[in-house]
Order: C-alpha cells, then structure tokens, then sequence
C-alpha cells in the first residue's frame, strides 16, 4: 500500500511541476473559449432551424441574444464576486453546468432535416407543417445553453484571465490578447464553419464533441491549485462583501470611465460585424452565406484570422514584460483611446465604399416578388438572398425562383439557368455587378479585417484598465462588473439600436427579419465610427484619472 502511495505521489508531483503551471493555464483557457464560442454558434444555429422549420420567429436569435445578454448583466458581478477566491473551481463549474445543458440538448431531436439549398421555380424548398414533439424541451435547453454561456465568459474573463494576471501581472496584455484575438477571430468564422452541419440530420455530431470538450476543459481546471508555489494571493481577510466591492469598484473614476469607453467600442464593433453580411449583399450584391467561385470568400476567411491575431500581438507582445505589473492604466487608457479613434477611421471608409449595383428586380420601398414568378410558391426566407442575373437585360433577380427559372446546368463550376417564366433566354448565378464589385469588394473585405485587427487592439488596452486601475483583491470584481455593464449597454441596449437600424434600412421582410437591406445600410458602419470616437475619448479622459495599481496600495 505505501509503495502505491508513493508512486501516486510521484504522479501528482510530476503532474504538478509539469503540467498544472501558468502556461498550461493559459493554453487550456484558450482552448476553453475557443470551444466555449463555437458551442454558442452552434445553438444558435439549432434556434435558426427550428425558426426556418416554422416552430420559431426568424428573430429568435436577436431576442435569445437579447435575454442572453440581460442575465449576463444582471448575474455578473455576482459570479465575479462568488468566484473569487477559488477562481480555477468557480471556471470550472460554470463551464461543468454549460456542458451538461447542452447535453441535455440531445434528449431532444429534430423531427426531420431541412434544406438551406437555393430552389428553382416549382420546386423550391418548402417548409413542412409537420408538428415536432420535441421543440418544447429542445427549445427551453438551448436557450438555457445560450444563457449559460454568456455566463460562462465572465468567469473565464473575471476568474480565468485575472487568474493568470494575478501569477504573471508582466504578461497580462500578452494573456488578455490572446483571448481578445480568437473572440474576434471566431466571432465571424465559427458560424459560416458550422452552419452547414446544423441543418443536416447529423447535427449532434458536432454539438456532442462541443458539450464533451467543454467537459474536458471543466475537469482540467479543477486540478490547478488556488495559488501556484511561491505566489502569494491578494489578501481576501479584509474582503468587506459583495455591495461594497461593487461600490468600491465603480466608485473608481477610472474603471466606471472605462467601462462607457468598452461600452460605446463594443457596441460599435460588434453590432457591425452582426450585420457584416448583409452590409456586404446590400452594398455589392454579393452572396454572403455561400461562396461564388468568382469571389475569394475562402481566402479571405482564412486571411482575417491571421491579420487580427498578428495585429493584436504587436500591442500585447510590446506592452508585456516591460514593467512589473505588464502596463500601468493610464498608459492602457491613453493608447487604447487612440487606437478607439483610429478604427473610427476605417469605419468611415468602409461607410463610404460603394460600386455601381444596379436595382434588384422588384426592389423599392418595399421589395415584390415580380408578378411573372408569382405561380412558382417561392420559399427564398428559407436561403435568402441568392441573386441571379438576366445577361441580355443585364437585370439581377433575389432567387432563381423569383426569376421563374426552373432548370439549371453547372459548366465550369458557374450554375446557368433556363426555362424561365420572365422572359429570360440566357441567366447566371451570381448579381450582374458581382464582377465591376469584385474590386470593390476585395477591398473591402482588407479593410474590414484592419478595421477589426484596430478594434481588437483597442479592446485590448481599453479591458486592461479594468485589470490595472483597481486593487489586486477587486480585481475579478472589476472585470466581472465591468464585463457585466458592457453587456446591458453594448449587447442589450446596442444591439436595439442596429435592429432599429436594420429596420429602417431593410427592403424585403419575412417575418420580422430582414433579406434585403437598402444600400443606405451604410449608416451602420457609420453610428459605428461616432461610437468608436466617443470610445477614444471617455478613455483618454480616462487616462486622466487613472492610477496605478502601486498607488492603490
């Protein structure tokens, strides 16, 4: 028996000197959000079948995201404070009980599969009135899941990265980058990667391996220890309770000034990139959900990934290691204000860009189907917009269906379509101007992804003056609150007002939501620029006040 216990205490100290150290830390909570994100894409996407099947509004995903959001305001100082003392414990819960509700997720299957597939006239995608006996419970799990995990980030930003910021404060810019760049990163990816898998019967598949990774990732956590050796904690012995941290945190001039600059960045930023795609159809007459051989869409989404995580690693990599506690707070404000203004720059020139589309057929105030395909029964809320263009008349359709088209041949990767009850002898997939945009569109999507890199930078030095600005034992506190507070005014109240927008602009509905905006979408990147402006200059006011952590003491 001792010779047993020797041998597992053997284990447990090589696993200890090995592998429960700060970078092994860092990787797995890299890992953690990855998954963690890709999980949320995925039930959403879930919430989207349903929605196209006719079980759910097609504005199920903004109202979810909304209530998501909400909670995340309201519990999020809580799960900051509660965990604070065992941080590694208290990530690893919140991610054990996501897991489990998005296991409990497939105790309740689809009924059937459906198709996103662009139809043709007569015999076009239709939705089946089918009941499901599954889509009451199905539909109160995913929601739980989408809640779930909105809390989940505040641990792993509140708990996860002040863990880490707490044994090595010098490369705190480094940690907080990292997350910052595969937030950004998989925010526009990890939708367009899983989306075609959760529309097929096969769906589980992938959500299984997501809810089981997470699982891993729980269990991991909890073998970390509360402080590694050698570290001394912030002293918790005069913690004085949860309303007085929180006073104590947003009574710093600094931190509360701070949490409006992330508050206007975050709302400017993300409720663009939200509506990336439609501002792309809108503006270009470009397929944004499926990929037009004629349009470098796989590039560019490998291109993006790369140019955000080396331009965030130039501002995280330049402010690590260079002081004792990373960067001082005022220094994080000042350059991350600037940075703020800076992306306002390229807001405004993605705004600007235009090239010369021509009408869609039917647009107007209000879109109408053209009366020529009005027998064709026409279910294009199902995929959107897929425009087709007649070559004679040099006139772009929404659909195939809407052009009456009703046979389709594919000759070197392009689709050609005949037997069109609108007159049309010769027709293409794709708008008549997706070549003269092609320029223009290519230029846009390198702007874009700057315009995110800035962004993300920004982020980056703006979020550390809530590591920086507070006492070391506020400090979950001040990332959870913070976070907490961007969630109402960026995700709940932001999110509102580019619905609103979206409203305003959109030129063919279904069911509340939107297929086809106007060109005058571009008002979107342009709230975007005067958020990122007033961004920059709350934190450089910021800069002001802020102190840093040596003068807290």
């Amino acid at each position: 028996m001792l010779k047993n216990e020797n041998v597992f205490l053997k284990l447990w100290r090589l696993l200890r000197t090995y592998i429960l150290t700060v970078p092994r830390f860092d990787l797995f909570l890299q890992g953690a959000l990855l998954i963690l994100i890709l999980l949320d894409h995925n039930v959403y996407i879930l919430l989207k079948r349903d929605a196209d099947s006719g079980y759910h509004p097609q504005l199920v995903e903004d109202w979810v995201f909304l209530g998501a959001s909400g909670t995340e305001f309201i519990l999020g100082a809580l799960i900051a404070w509660s965990g604070r003392k065992q941080r590694q414990l208290a990530l690893s819960f919140w991610l054990a009980i996501t897991a489990a509700s998005a296991l409990l997720v497939l105790a309740f299957p689809f009924n059937k599969e459906v198709s996103k597939d662009v139809g043709v006239c007569g015999n076009d995608t239709q939705v089946s009135s089918e009941p499901d006996p599954n889509i009451v419970g199905r539909t109160i799990m995913l929601v739980t899941t989408a809640v779930l995990c909105c809390l989940v980030k505040i641990s792993i930003w509140s708990h996860g990265l002040t863990y880490l910021d707490d044994h090595e404060p010098q490369n705190g810019p480094y940690f907080y980058g990292i997350l910052m760049s595969i937030s950004l990163s998989l925010g526009l990816s990890g939708q367009t990667w899983l989306l075609p898998g959760g529309y097929r019967d096969d769906w589980w598949v992938a959500h299984l391996s997501l809810a089981m990774l997470t699982i891993m990732f729980a269990a991991l956590f909890t073998l970390f220890p509360r402080k590694m050796p050698d570290y001394e904690p912030p002293d918790m012995m005069d913690d004085d309770g949860f309303l007085p941290m929180v006073k104590r945190v947003l009574g710093n001039k600094a931190i509360f000034l701070q949490i409006g600059a992330l508050a206007f960045l975050n709302s400017g930023l993300f409720g663009f990139v939200d509506y990336n795609q439609a501002f792309v159809q809108a503006r270009f007459h470009i397929e944004s959900l499926r990929s037009d051989p004629r349009i470098p869409t796989i590039a560019s989404s490998i291109f993006r990934p790369m140019v955000i995580i080396f331009f965030i690693m130039i501002f995280r990599v330049r402010f690590s290691v260079r002081r004792r506690d990373g960067v001082k707070a005022n220094t994080a404000a000042r350059v991350g204000g600037v940075v703020a203004i800076v992306t306002a720059v390229f807001m405004v020139i993605l705004a600007l860009l235009s090239c010369g589309i021509e009408d869609v057929e039917g647009s107007g105030e209000e879109y109408q189907q053209p009366s020529c395909s009005q027998q064709c029964g026409c279910n294009s809320d199902l995929y959107g917009f897929a425009p087709l263009c007649d070559v004679d008349s040099s006139t772009t359709y929404f659909s195939p269906c809407h052009a009456g088209c009703s046979a389709s041949e594919n000759i070197g990767g392009l689709t050609f379509f005949s037997n069109c009850s609108c007159g049309i002898q010769r027709a293409f997939r794709g708008a008549c101007s997706v070549m003269s945009c092609q320029t223009t569109h290519g230029i846009y999507q390198a702007l874009f992804t700057i315009t995110l890199a800035v962004a993300g930078s920004a982020l980056l030095m703006q979020g550390m003056v809530l590591v920086r600005a507070g006492r070391p034992r506020d400090k979950a506190m001040s990332v959870g609150a913070g976070f907490a507070a961007v969630a109402l005014l960026a995700h709940v109240l932001g999110h509102l007002l580019y619905m609103f927008i979206s409203d305003k602009t959109c030129m063919y509905r279904h069911d509340g939501a939107c297929l086809l905006h106007r060109p005058s979408i571009w008002w979107m990147p342009a709230v975007s620029a005067v958020m990122a402006v007033i961004s920059g200059i709350v934190s450089l006011v910021a800069s002001k006040v802020a102190y840093t952590v040596d003068e807290l003491h």
